[in-house]
């Protein structure tokens, strides 16, 4: 009974439908070929309907309170609305007129044009299917099919959408965009194009007052160098600060080296990334690409050398086919391919243990080049499961061909523990000196030669002799099972 009542109420309430009344012509005629009510009007037509007036060079009244409109057609309506084109059938009962040919529709901050324009007067909207334009004063917006709801001070546009400004040309399958927040919403695929990047998604919104931004799925921005990826992408220019969630890959392709993680910061100060969760650089090498893990990579250009430089914090892990290595921290340097460890770095190049307080990786042409120790340097490899080869220095250099250790040089407080065997034999002998300076070199992963480069203090023990758990330096510790043997190990503590 309630909803009766209400709707028996709305309807008695309803406006009363105004004629259309004319305002002037120079020639009235009837035009008996539409009926003998119909009259046909010559030389300056104006109407009047609903506060608004009407201006062509002839038209047609019809007797059901519509009319048609021929050349010069204008109309404007109150202080805001205003509209052109060549022809235009309008029914003054609705108050919908649809304009044909050159159409032109201005309120106060834009311009539409297009070849066919719907517009509902009473509720002030606007739309078309056969192409427009759309120009304020910082805009040019063109789509196949747009609609302008001007009460609601919306905007939507869809098909071969192109908005095009001093700041970025955008282009995407939908956009809706609200005067009033200054918030445009794109739907499908998108790109938007600035002198600084290029954004690619399918879904995102734009507060162009406030110049944030927020894009997602399968949503990339692309600098000249390196290019974001993520499930979702937020950015506010105005502050420089980005985030990437979900999905995040960072590449850089000047360098080949792709960084991923479930997270990722952006600073435009110093083009700084920093990834969390899952955080992985890849430096593509071909066969012999590097993976490198730790619980914070950050990417920042040092402004010097104009070159970037990345840091991995805390549990660094990283994988290469012809070496593997772990430590609490790490700087790599991409101006000199330097990575620096710190922090109980440990290293594994081919069956050799590599220790010392600090160590620096050079790398050249995308291979080990050469490897400083420094401080409690020492190398350990396997003879068998009870006697192992060791070096010990306080600084060690190792030299690298091939990407496989050749000789290393002990500067200061050199040791060594060298169980001499032939080929498939067993060792008889364990040779143990001291000297301040040594070269040991290398040869298919195991030690091949020691020469001592001042006069050592050597002494040669038959195995039957002596207790194998005697000769092991001090700072012996041998910690294979901490050896990345694949990728995923990495992500392995």
């Amino acid at each position: 009974m309630v909803c009766l009542f209400s709707f028996a109420s709305a309807h008695g309430q309803e406006k009363k439908v105004k004629k259309i009344e004319l305002r002037n012509a120079e020639v009235l005629e009837y035009d008996e070929a539409l009926g003998h009510k119909a009259r046909r009007l010559l030389g300056n037509v104006i109407f009047e309907h609903e506060g608004a007036l009407m201006y062509c060079d002839s038209a047609y009244l019809y007797e059901d309170n519509s009319m048609d409109a021929f050349s010069d057609v204008f109309i404007n309506k109150g202080d805001s609305i205003k509209m052109w084109c060549d022809e235009l059938n309008y029914n003054g009962n609705t108050e919908f007129a649809k304009a044909k040919y050159n159409v032109k529709l201005e309120d106060n901050e834009m311009t539409l044009t297009s070849q066919k324009l719907d517009y509902n007067m009473k509720t002030e909207q606007a739309w078309y299917n056969t192409g427009g334009k759309i120009v304020d004063s910082q805009n040019t917006l063109t789509s196949k099919i747009g609609y302008y709801y001007s009460t609601l001070e919306e905007l939507f546009f869809k098909d071969n959408v192109k908005l095009v400004n001093k700041q970025y040309d955008l282009e995407c399958d939908t956009l809706r965009y609200n005067t009033k927040t200054e918030v445009a919403f794109f739907l499908g695929p998108t790109k938007i194009v600035s002198d600084e990047n290029t954004v690619l998604c399918n879904f995102g919104w734009y507060d162009t007052e406030l110049d944030v931004s927020q894009f997602s799925n399968q949503a990339t921005v692309l600098s000249s160098d390196q290019s974001i990826t993520g499930d979702s992408l937020y950015y506010n220019k105005k502050f420089g600060y980005g985030l990437a969630i979900g999905n995040v890959v960072v590449a850089d392709t000047a360098q080949d080296i792709i960084l991923t993680g479930e997270r990722a910061k952006y600073y435009e100060v110093g083009d700084m990334v920093l990834l969390t969760d899952s955080a992985l650089m890849i430096q593509d090498m071909g066969a012999d690409s590097l993976f490198l893990h730790a619980d914070t990579l950050l990417s920042i250009v040092d402004t010097v050398i104009d070159r970037r430089i990345l840091f991995a914090f805390h549990h660094a892990k990283f994988f290469k086919p012809d070496m593997r290595g772990k430590c609490d921290s790490l700087v790599y340097s991409y101006a000199d391919s330097t990575i620096r460890l710190y922090r109980d770095p440990i290293l594994w190049s081919d069956e050799n243990q590599l220790t010392a307080d600090s160590m620096w990786i050079q790398n050249r042409f995308g291979k080990i080049d050469q490897l400083f120790m420094k401080e409690n340097s020492m190398i350990i490899s396997e003879e068998d499961s009870a006697m192992y080869n060791q070096i010990k220095g306080r600084y060690m250099t190792g030299h690298f061909r091939e990407q496989k250790l050749h000789r290393v040089y002990v500067e200061a407080n050199g040791e060594t523990i060298y169980f001499g065997a032939e080929d498939g034999e067993k060792p008889e002998n364990v040779n143990k000196a001291k000297a301040s300076n040594l070269m040991i070199y290398i040869k298919d992963n195991k030690v091949h030669n020691i020469t001592f480069l001042n006069q050592p203090d050597a002494t040669l023990y038959p195995i039957s002799q002596i207790n194998l758990n005697d000769m092991k330096l001090e700072g012996f510790d041998w910690r294979v099972s901490e050896r990345p043997e694949k990728v995923e190990d990495v992500f392995v503590w």
